[in-house]
């Protein structure tokens, strides 16, 4: 059966993004990797009474959360890329020279691309130009997923490796968020009383434009799965998020259904409603 790789930028993205999509494929069968790109050693840790004291150890946290959370989903092949939390634009994690925002060309890309010749996927899914929402972790994953999708096939910059096999997968897909699905959903959210008016007004830059966007997964079947995944994130999601708080009639329009870009295909199969 054909595989699938998500390449991800930190723990907890593979399931905010594309949990339902991930929870599927491997319910069917299908092989199912995720590479996550940094420890997520970065940002603010909920739902613990003595953060101060887990930071210098929240790389170990978050990486137990990620494989927690890929056993719900039904996951059973990850890799760990491990390079730091790069933080948002501007903060002191941003400028660290390990952080993944700073890499150059070669390493991640050659790192990816010995993932990409392992497991010999058919579609790689990674995210697009904008990231998403504009993280420097997700812009670079976008850079580098794209990049390693294409030089795969290049044996003059990254030779194979002792027992490699050269692969090029077939197809390379973008998580996308629909704009006008993103409003849609803010307005019920709205009258729903999950979002207060202040931030129903607050502009939102997030999401691609809905004509973009080529395919959609159906996992309403799996949105319990997804929730059950996020929570195992316990360090990145507070108990009152929005995620955990979505009216019952409204779980599976908000949380069942994930959009993807058809970036680039080499091959010749193509549906508006399958990745693989």
């Amino acid at each position: 059966m054909p595989t699938l790789l998500a390449f991800h930028a930190h723990p907890d993205d593979e399931t905010v993004s594309t949990g339902v999509t991930l929870a599927k494929y491997a319910n069917e069968g299908h092989r199912v990797i995720v590479a996550t790109a940094t420890d997520g050693s970065a940002g603010e840790i909920h739902n613990y009474e003595n953060p101060d004291e887990l930071f210098p150890k929240l790389s170990e946290i978050r990486r137990r959360e990620l494989e927690a959370s890929l056993s719900v989903l039904g996951v059973k092949e990850f890799e760990w890329l491990g390079y730091k939390d790069s933080g948002m634009m501007g903060t002191e994690e941003n400028n660290h020279p390990d952080s993944f925002w700073r890499q150059d060309y070669f390493g991640p890309v050659g790192k990816l691309v010995d993932i990409i010749r392992k497991y010999k996927p058919d579609a790689v899914v990674t995210y697009d130009p904008f990231g998403g929402y504009g993280h420097p972790d997700h812009i670079q994953t976008h850079r580098v997923g794209t990049a390693a999708y294409f030089a795969a096939g290049d044996i003059d910059k990254f030779p194979l490796k002792e027992g490699q096999d050269l692969w090029i997968p077939e197809r390379l897909y973008y998580s996308a968020w629909s704009k006008n699905k993103i409003q849609a959903r803010r307005e019920k959210m709205f009258e729903a009383g999950i979002i207060s008016e202040e931030e129903f007004n607050r502009f939102n830059p997030v999401g691609s434009q809905h004509e973009d966007i080529n395919v959609e997964i159906d996992g309403s079947q799996y949105v319990e799965t997804k929730v059950e995944a996020m929570h195992a994130h316990r360090s990145q999601f507070k108990k009152d998020w929005w995620g955990f708080n979505v009216p019952d009639d409204l779980k599976k329009d908000f949380l069942g259904y994930e959009n993807y870009i058809l970036a680039f295909n080499r091959g010749h199969w193509f549906s508006e409603t399958e990745l693989i």
